[in-house]
C-alpha cells in the first residue's frame, strides 16, 4: 500500500506559482531607458561643474587679496570680473573701459544689495590716488559684492 494521500477532486489543487524570473520584456527597457537618463544627467552635471569652475578659482583669489593693500584689493576685484568675462566668452565688455563696465555688471545683477555704479569713484579713481584709503566697511562691501557678482552673474 502506498502513503500517497488520493484526494478526491482534483480542483482543489493550487495551480504552480509563476516564477519571478525572467522579467516580462519589456522590463529590460525600462532598466535601460533609466540607466541611459542616470548618465545623461550626470554628463550634463559634470559639465557644467567643468565649465563653471572658474568661479570657484575666482572666489578664491578673491579670498587671497582680500587682506592686501587697498590699491591691489581694488586691481583684484576688477581683474577677476573681466577674467570672469572673458572666461564666459564677453571679451568685448571685457575690453570696456571700468566706467563703462560698472553699469553693464549692474543690469546682470537684479538683486543686489549694492550696486557697482555705488564703488564706481572707488573703481575708477581709487587705483591712481596715492592717499586713497578705504574704510573697513567699503573693504567688506566690495569683496561682497564682487563675490555675489562671480556666483550669481550671468555673462
Amino acid at each position: 500500500m502506498s502513503n500517497a494521500i488520493d484526494l478526491p477532486n482534483t480542483a482543489y489543487l493550487l495551480p504552480e506559482a509563476i516564477p519571478n524570473w525572467p522579467p516580462v520584456w519589456w522590463s529590460w527597457l525600462v532598466l535601460a531607458a533609466f540607466l541611459l537618463l542616470t548618465v545623461i544627467i550626470i554628463t550634463i552635471a559634470a559639465l557644467r561643474h567643468k565649465r563653471r569652475i572658474y568661479r570657484y578659482e575666482a572666489l578664491q583669489a578673491l579670498k587671497e587679496v582680500e587682506q592686501a593693500s587697498d590699491k591691489v584689493l581694488i586691481e583684484s576685484c576688477i581683474s577677476v570680473i573681466k577674467r570672469c568675462l572673458i572666461t564666459e566668452g564677453h571679451e568685448t565688455l571685457a575690453s570696456c573701459t571700468t566706467k563703462a563696465l560698472l553699469p553693464i555688471l549692474d543690469q546682470q545683477l537684479k538683486r543686489a544689495k549694492w550696486t557697482f555704479t555705488e564703488f564706481e569713484p572707488i573703481f575708477t579713481e581709487g587705483l591712481y590716488r596715492p592717499d586713497s584709503q578705504l574704510t573697513a566697511q567699503q573693504r567688506s562691501d566690495l569683496v561682497q559684492l564682487t563675490s555675489y557678482w562671480i556666483r550669481k552673474h550671468h555673462a
